[in-house]
């Protein structure tokens, strides 16, 4: 039974010398994938074995949690001999959304993480508009994280007039819309558009904060 994985063991085992398979069609390789990755696609799996080495764990990847053509690549490759095999089950949509590297035709800087805002303002859930109004300065927003830098809501400037003693979780905006810094920006630029969002925030697939992407920055999309 092919074993599944996350995306830290699929980098750990990466780094250990596991072969790394995009069973993808060709087009959406070129496109884009992951580093290091070599593309045997799923309807080309039996002829393309011998290229192979069957000494050594082999992961395969598809594109998300709802492509299922790396959990048969990984039952296909069992069965042709392959004794130590991993399905990287999140795949390349979970990849990119942690902010990892791609490499193909679509390069890392037309990505919304090239455009974001890292130096935005961020405060604790126990800080008070006093706080606010120290970090604020120029931005129209800041970010309200935990411990693990984690979005758990966003305060918009005008709070600063407020009283200063005012619980900042009391006033917060909780569930800000977030994009992932996989996004393309065009892609981007034409999801603002639609909603009308002028600032939106980037943040990695386990919600730890990137930075925050303006409208005004994708101008030329």
């Amino acid at each position: 039974m092919p074993v599944p994985i996350d995306t830290a063991q699929t980098r750990e085992l990466v780094a250990q010398g596991a072969q790394l398979i995009d069973v993808l069609p060709e087009e959406t390789f070129v496109r884009e994938h992951l580093p290091g990755a070599t593309n045997i696609p799923l309807n080309t799996i039996d002829k393309a074995v011998e290229q192979l080495d069957r000494t050594k764990a082999i992961i395969v990847y598809c594109y998300d949690y709802q492509c299922d053509l790396s959990p048969r690549a990984a039952h296909r490759l069992e069965h042709l001999g392959f004794v130590e095999v991993y399905d990287y089950v999140a795949s390349k949509a979970a990849w990119l959304a942690c902010g990892l590297p791609g490499e193909g035709l679509l390069h890392d800087n037309r990505r919304a993480v090239a455009r974001a805002r890292v130096d935005i303002p961020r405060l604790k859930p126990d800080a008070t508009i006093h706080d606010l109004k120290a970090l604020i300065e120029d931005w129209k927003v800041a970010v309200v994280v935990d411990d693990d830098d984690v979005v758990l809501g966003s305060v918009r400037r005008e709070a600063v007039a407020l009283p200063t003693d005012v619980d900042i979780i009391s006033v917060m905006q909780s569930g800000p819309p977030t994009v992932r810094p996989s996004i393309s920006i065009r892609e981007l630029a034409k999801s603002m558009d639609d909603d009308g969002e002028q600032e939106i925030l980037v943040t990695n697939l386990d919600g730890t904060l990137v930075g925050l992407v303006r409208r005004d920055d994708l101008n030329a999309f």
